[in-house]
């Protein structure tokens, strides 16, 4: 009952069902997992010099394995003074092209083990990488009101007035109907829930919509500006290059998000609040604010004191000294 490797997703069995004859009956085809993120080799944060590794997992091996050093490739190394940006499709052409030769032509290759030549294909599964990069290398905007790569356009985002920042609600749609969450006004933004969750959109839905966007690379009109003079943000910036392999519309999940950067950022916010760690904190008086703006939770609106400063009433997660230091020895010890 539990997904301990990709081949127990429902996507490996939809490629399975439909490309049975083509890629599926030769055990030996390779299905990938492309990565990349910048990094900076100098190790040093000021450093004008930008490098983009490109990585391809091979899934075919079990979980104990993909992920070991020597059985990671690196087809490509992006380097440059500054990061590819929304123009990493140009770098990525020699790899998609090899991808559609491993998949339209295929190749003979030599099995050692049998001591026999196969007919060898190969196909992207999927892509990882942080949330910024997601953006350019599927082509969607990925800042802003529908910033989700799953609910798109029906992104639930609130813009807040003094946090300066957009966030993201209607969690609880995604809960159960009937939900004891859904009616619960007091707890939460103060209505009640009664939207569902947004359905998983069909590739090839998707691919009729960018087929005709024309993508162009370099220094041009940015959607900033665009947006500064009255336009509006588009929500592509561009069809990726992805969409030229012959299977890319047939997947469900196509770019997906590292867990490295979800398990640290959603750590680091929950620590900075608990511990209520200056500059790390998120609740801040603009917060608060934004909750008088909102109308919600009257018992954590600011008061002005009658020297004129603001005090912030302790929330249910607030700590003393004492349960801060006992919380930090219970993480030392694990």
């Amino acid at each position: 009952g539990m997904i301990r490797h990709p081949a127990d997703g429902s996507q490996w069995r939809k490629i399975d069902r439909k490309y049975k004859k083509h890629f599926v009956q030769e055990t030996r085809n390779i299905r990938f997992g492309l990565s990349t993120d910048g990094m900076n080799p100098f190790g040093d944060l000021s450093s004008r010099h930008s490098m983009w590794p490109v990585a391809l997992v091979i899934y075919n091996l079990p979980s104990w394995l993909c992920m070991k050093r020597k059985y990671i490739m690196m087809p490509l190394l992006i380097q440059g003074p500054r990061q590819p940006g929304n123009n990493i499709d140009v770098y990525f052409r020699p790899l998609v092209d090899d991808l559609k030769f491993l998949w339209n032509r295929s190749a003979q290759m030599w099995d050692a083990y049998k001591r026999e030549y196969f007919t060898f294909r190969a196909m992207l599964f999927v892509t990882i990488q942080d949330y910024p990069c997601a953006g350019n290398t599927s082509g969607q905007t990925v800042k802003g009101g529908c910033a989700c790569l799953q609910c798109m356009l029906e992104t639930a985002s609130k813009w807040l007035r003094y946090s300066k920042k957009t966030v993201y609600m209607r969690h609880r749609r995604f809960l159960p109907a009937g939900h004891h969450y859904c009616s619960n006004t007091r707890d939460f933004d103060g209505t009640v829930e009664k939207g569902t969750a947004p359905t998983q959109r069909d590739g090839r839905d998707i691919f009729n919509e960018v087929k005709d966007i024309e993508c162009i690379f370099g220094k041009g009109p940015s959607s900033t500006s665009a947006a500064s003079k009255g336009g509006e943000k588009p929500f592509r910036k561009k069809k990726s290059i992805f969409w030229e392999l012959p299977y890319w519309k047939d997947l469900d999940v196509r770019h997906t998000i590292d867990v490295m950067h979800v398990e640290k950022n959603v750590c680091e916010t929950l620590m900075g609040i608990l511990l209520n760690i200056p500059g790390k904190t998120k609740d801040t008086l603009n917060a608060r604010r934004d909750l008088v703006d909102m109308n919600i939770r009257p018992e954590l609106h600011p008061q002005e004191r009658h020297n004129g400063r603001q005090y912030l009433p302790p929330a249910c997660y607030t700590l003393s000294a004492a349960k801060k230091i006992s919380l930090l020895e219970c993480l030392q010890s694990v």
